[in-house]
């Protein structure tokens, strides 16, 4: 058997029953496949797919030339729902079709303003993605200069350690931000 062709998992048409309630709304459906079906009204699209080497069951809505994944759209509805969210990932019927009725009621619970295509959300669901990328950039700095910054300070390289411990201010606990005041009044002397 060739382990690409997902027809036995009956993917499209299990899409095409779970999110049924998309064409209720005037959706139609433009592309289908063992792995994707996709369905638009006027500048909204909506993808589902079964991710081709994850095997995960996700979805998307586009709009104004954007996509969004579902986990963005549920994070800026409820957060808390946001941090326990994960994509199914299955290579079984039985599993696409749980994960599609999960992601069906996830889509139809936290999408519904986006479906409807209301611009002020798209709005927000952008500067939330800015503010999302921003933070991630600071973890990731702050992943980075931590280890450098703390050892500086044990060099007594104060000049160094107030550079690096105040690039990442806002993530400091509050033993750093002391070990920052140390090192920025050591530094001038």
């Amino acid at each position: 058997m060739d382990i690409s062709d997902r027809s036995h998992l009956g993917f499209k048409e299990k899409a095409r029953e779970a999110f049924a309630f998309l064409n209720r709304l005037g959706f139609s459906e433009v592309e289908a496949s063992p792995t994707l079906v996709r369905y638009r009204k006027d500048d909204v699209e909506v993808d589902v797919y079964h991710g081709r080497q994850s095997y995960e069951i996700g979805a998307g809505i586009t709009a104004c030339g954007t996509r969004y994944a579902i986990s963005e759209i549920i994070r800026v509805v409820d957060i808390e729902i946001a941090k326990q969210f994960r994509y199914a990932a299955t290579n079984t019927a039985e599993g696409v079709t749980t994960g599609l009725k999960e992601l069906s009621f996830l889509m139809e619970r936290y999408g519904s303003v986006a479906l409807k295509g209301d611009l002020s959300f798209f709005s927000t669901l952008e500067k939330q993605r800015k503010l999302w990328s921003e933070e991630y950039a600071l973890d990731v700095l702050t992943e980075q200069l931590r280890p450098k910054a703390d050892e500086a300070f044990k060099r007594r390289d104060y000049s160094t350690a107030t550079d690096l411990y105040s690039r990442i201010r806002k993530r400091l606990s509050p033993v750093e931000i002391k070990k920052l005041s140390i090192a920025e009044a050591r530094s001038k002397n």
